[in-house]
């Protein structure tokens, strides 16, 4: 592939700039973790639900689509700062992924025909709107907070044997979770399309439930879910949430040369279009039609520069997005000044100042257990994080 940084691609992003080795990291098994309410049903994460449970239900009706690409802006500022402070950066919670994806999520204009739908849209809706780290617990972890049971760094998924929602946090414990969280921290999987899939002894955020990926292809009921078969890995996703909500072969069913998710027409479209797994880029705006149907994204928006966005294949075939890129690249690193965040994705630089968004000065945070580090906002002092 030419280009490493794909979309909804939890393992591609995370792994940018390591060996395929260090991205699997080493976990201890799920046993390990239990959740807060099954150890004291009174505990504050416990009584939350209730809240939660309306929250959700809100969720659902938030349009993104009725927000100005500032608005969307200021939204998806605001979800990733306080996801990667509360829950720390590890994968994709990292600030420049995360503006990424919450901008493909909140800006409609600019991603008009991948809109998220479903779940994933309650979960960028529930983030939206956070105002503690509380609130923030209870958008990434739907089956309640976790607690770590053994001393050491260790990850894994949360709530094995629970609901689907559930199972797709991976988490992440360090000494018990006693320092310098408590309980585990988590990144839920399915913001970026995925699940957290684990052996016992590896997990990761994944295309299918295990990790194990024997050939590239649909399937499900709806055929909804999109495998990607690397190095035995599954580097796919779930087509259910966004565009048209179905996995297919192109340029046909029968002869399938690539595989992607079904885009959906938006008003500016002209029809359908001879399927080709390439893209052009004029002025920023990179214009593709991986699924038949014509497909614009504004890599302006999604990296802040109208520099970042290179022609040719799409890599992997399906994945939109990946024309969006500095070359040369900007930054290799995130970084921090003071209150001033400074985050790296794809080779383009995107900054906070944490202090506007009511967080602590700007800190390198070591997490995936000691192999990646990057810049996060400190919690609020009262939020028992820090």
């Amino acid at each position: 592939m030419k280009r490493a940084g794909a979309a909804w691609l939890a393992i591609a992003s995370a792994c940018m700039g390591v060996t395929t080795g260090a991205c699997l990291d080493l976990f201890h098994s799920t046993a390990d973790v239990l959740t807060a309410c099954e150890l004291d049903a009174a505990a504050t994460g416990c009584r939350m639900a209730s809240a939660t449970d309306a929250r959700a239900l809100d969720a659902g009706s938030v349009e993104f689509c009725a927000w100005t690409p500032t608005e969307a802006r200021q939204h998806a500022e605001h979800a990733c700062a306080w996801l990667g402070a509360c829950e720390t950066p590890m994968g994709q919670n990292a600030f420049g992924s995360c503006m990424i994806q919450a901008t493909l999520a909140y800006d409609c204009a600019a991603n008009p025909n991948h809109r998220v739908k479903g779940a994933t849209h309650d979960l960028w809706a529930c983030l939206s709107s956070a105002q503690s780290c509380g609130d923030v617990d209870a958008c990434v972890f739907p089956a309640g907070p976790l607690a770590c049971q053994t001393p050491g760094e260790y990850t894994g998924c949360g709530a094995p044997g629970g609901t689907a929602a559930a199972r797709a946090v991976r988490i992440e414990c360090a000494d018990g979770g006693v320092r310098p969280y408590p309980g585990a921290h988590g990144e839920n999987c399915a913001l970026w399309g995925q699940t957290c899939a684990s052996t016992g002894t590896a997990a990761s955020c994944t295309g299918s439930d295990g990790l194990a990926c024997a050939q590239s292809g649909c399937d499900g009921t709806p055929m909804a879910h999109l495998h990607w078969c690397v190095d035995g890995g599954d580097m796919g996703m779930d087509c259910s949430g966004a565009g048209g909500q179905r996995c297919d072969g192109f340029p046909s069913r029968s002869s399938p040369q690539w595989i992607a998710c079904v885009a959906e027409s938006d008003a500016l479209s002209s029809g359908p279009c001879a399927p080709d797994a390439t893209a052009t880029c004029t002025d920023g705006l990179a214009t593709s039609c991986p699924s038949g149907v014509p497909e614009r994204l504004d890599c302006r928006a999604v990296l802040g520069t109208a520099s970042a966005c290179v022609p040719g294949p799409l890599g992997p075939p399906f994945d939109w997005t990946s024309p969006c890129q500095m070359t040369p690249p900007q930054c290799t690193a995130d970084s921090c000044s003071g209150t001033v965040l400074s985050g790296c994705a794809r080779g383009a630089t995107v900054s906070l100042d944490c202090a506007t968004q009511g967080l602590g000065h700007c800190r390198m945070v070591s997490t995936d257990t000691g192999t990646q580090q990057h810049a996060a906002c400190a919690p609020p002092l009262d939020a028992g994080h820090d």
